[in-house]
């Protein structure tokens, strides 16, 4: 009796150091919030299996996944210190930097590298190289148009577009599909796997693939905030990889926790887009590098093909304003 009395004595004291020791374990991770372009499609995995396998926690970090309504309201968000990381497109950045003439946003991670834009067409169009966009329909948004790229991927390759016919359309899949127009310019993983569903596509012409790539989603920070909080970053991109790597090694695991996280995703489709996603992941220059690492040149290129067709100020942004590698794991620090 008095054996079990000791052993219940202790047991309690167990239970009530575990129940003080918790508070003050959760006091310990520093609560900060990553707000997504847009709402989380398959290429956000990693911070899913990096929360639900808790990468993050191990990091020191209390991670809150926001999604978002486009690479300008994170890049915003992330400005007026609303949350401390964002994933937004690089090229936006640059654009947003040069034409509000801010300097105090930098990227230090790339999450998509090779643009996912292309053309899309139905099969039996005929269109399969750029020259043969001559001649057709070309449905579009006005913002689509309006962003330069479709001029720069013409002039690039030689395509004059006085011979193309431009439909300008919200619906421009539904134009496609409809047989109103005879391609689109979209996201190939994304919109081409929807629009393949419904009718089989030809292979997509990627921008990246003639010559124009835009550096697209990559986790964004203030650098005020980034001076003061540079273990945080590294915890923060340390736990990504490991995500990014168990996505790969073991895709239903990771769509099992993007799942968790996101229960009224389309399954199927989140796995669709997981997969397709790992052929942007890197540029042609930083194949065989570290996730997440960006090659400078091809930072500048981003910037050159901005300048020249989206009509951002000349000059006002250098590649090391809106990127940095120090904080890339395995860095020197």
């Amino acid at each position: 009796m008095i054996m079990w009395k000791k052993v219940a004595g202790l047991a309690a004291a167990m239970l009530t150091a575990g129940a003080l020791a918790s508070p003050v374990l959760a006091a310990d991770l520093t609560p900060v919030t990553i707000r997504l372009a847009f709402t989380a499609v398959g290429a956000d995995a990693p911070f899913f299996v990096a929360l639900g396998k808790n990468y993050f926690k191990d990091a020191g970090l209390d991670v809150t996944v926001m999604d978002g309504d486009g690479s300008t309201g994170t890049i915003q968000a992330v400005g007026n210190g609303s949350v401390q990381f964002g994933n937004a497109s690089l090229a936006a950045l640059v654009q947003a930097s040069a034409q509000a003439k801010f300097d105090n946003i930098t990227s230090v991670f790339g999450v998509i590298q090779k643009s996912p834009v292309a053309m899309i067409s139905l099969k039996g169009k005929g269109i399969s190289t750029p020259k043969d966009l001559e001649g057709k329909r070309f449905a579009t948004s006005a913002g689509n148009l309006q962003d330069g790229m479709t001029k720069a991927f013409a002039e690039v390759n030689g395509v004059n577009m006085d011979n193309v016919q431009v439909i300008i359309t919200d619906n421009y899949k539904q134009a496609l599909l409809k047989g109103d127009a005879d391609f689109i310019n979209a996201w190939a993983p994304t919109d081409g796997l929807q629009i393949n569903d419904a009718a089989p596509i030809d292979p997509p012409m990627l921008f990246a693939d003639y010559g124009v790539n835009l550096l697209d989603s990559s986790i964004i920070v203030r650098t005020d905030w980034l001076a003061q909080h540079e273990d945080i970053v590294r915890g923060f991109l340390a736990a990504l990889t490991k995500g990014h790597a168990d996505v790969v090694a073991n895709p239903d695991e990771a769509l099992n926790y993007f799942m968790q996280y996101r229960p009224d995703a389309n399954r199927d489709k989140v796995a669709r887009e997981m997969k397709a996603m790992e052929d942007y992941v890197h540029t042609a220059r930083t194949e065989g590098k570290p996730y997440g690492w960006i090659d400078p040149v091809d930072v500048q290129q981003t910037i050159d093909l901005l300048e020249k067709y989206a009509g951002i100020p000349t000059g006002w942004v250098k590649p090391a304003m809106v990127y940095t590698d120090k904080y890339q794991p395995g860095a020197d620090q």
